[in-house]
């Protein structure tokens, strides 16, 4: 059985450095902050000792570059430990990568702190209330960490321009697939509402009913559709970003598939959003 491969970024310097080495560092891993002096009350204290916990310190740029540096020369070291194994699992040598990936999490973990006073700030800024904000800080450590993995420590320059990129180009894309989901949603419960009002009339529904109808329909192809269903059925509806109809041959050709599996598989995914379409049976009907 393979063993999942270790990542890191890799550095020249990484053959010649050993554990030793980062005990021998004599550095300052956290900036120094300035506290205040003077009375406080209770309440004043209790305030400023949660903060402080909540926001962690700030880590030097020769911290940060410690840190990052060992992070990935202990996950180098385990890489290639492992690729030494061929096949054969040795208690020793086991142990050792067990102890080189979880002092890799230690210091990932440690990096990860110094920077929740980033993640806070930048999902403060884009949340609107309490909830927006506990769900932003969510997401965006996500990102941190992702962001702390792919992290290249030797270019020089500070991780806190980096993640500020990264995490906030997630949420603005996040905030935008949200705001359309909302409103896709009300759209649907409107066009329902709308059709179950009209339901007694003689009239037939409108060009803008039908629209509301499939677009409700549309909203749920990923949820009840595989990849392929999704592609055949966006591509001979032209519901694509091309907006172009595909025949059955193309497909087949562009699937390898044969055009008589491309038609049962229209048939099959239609025959899903049939069920999806229930609530809109009396536009589609006409």
């Amino acid at each position: 059985m393979n063993e999942p491969e270790i990542k890191f970024i890799p550095n020249e310097a990484f053959d010649s450095t050993t554990e030793l080495d980062f005990e021998a560092m004599d550095i300052e891993l956290y900036a120094a902050e300035e506290g205040r002096s003077g009375p406080v009350d209770r309440s004043e204290a209790a305030t400023t000792f949660i903060q402080a916990i909540e926001e962690s310190r700030i880590l030097t740029f020769e911290g940060e570059q410690f840190l990052f540096k060992r992070l990935n020369f202990l996950r180098f070291r385990a890489n290639a430990l492992q690729s030494t194994l061929a096949g054969k699992r040795p208690r020793k040598v086991i142990k050792e990568i067990e102890r080189l990936l979880q002092g890799a999490q230690e210091t990932r973990e440690d990096i990860a702190r110094a920077n929740m006073r980033l993640v806070m700030s930048i999902a403060r800024k884009f949340s609107s209330g309490t909830d927006d904000f506990d769900e932003y800080v969510s997401e965006a450590n996500g990102i941190l960490l992702n962001a702390i993995d792919k992290f290249d420590f030797a270019r020089g320059y500070r991780f806190s321009t980096y993640a500020t990129h990264a995490v906030q180009r997630h949420l603005y894309r996040f905030i935008e697939r949200a705001s359309r989901r909302r409103a896709r949603e009300r759209l649907a419960s409107d066009s329902v509402d709308a059709i179950a009002a009209d339901s007694s009339a003689n009239t037939g529904p409108s060009a803008a009913d039908v629209l509301i109808a499939a677009e409700a329909v549309m909203e749920r192809l990923d949820d009840v559709l595989d990849e392929r269903e999704r592609i055949i059925i966006r591509s001979r509806f032209g519901l694509n970003e091309s907006e172009q109809t595909s025949t059955l041959r193309e497909l087949a050709a562009q699937l390898g598939l044969s055009k008589e599996r491309v038609r049962q598989l229209q048939l099959s995914a239609l025959e899903k959003l049939a069920e999806v379409a229930q609530p809109f049976e009396s536009i589609f009907a006409t």
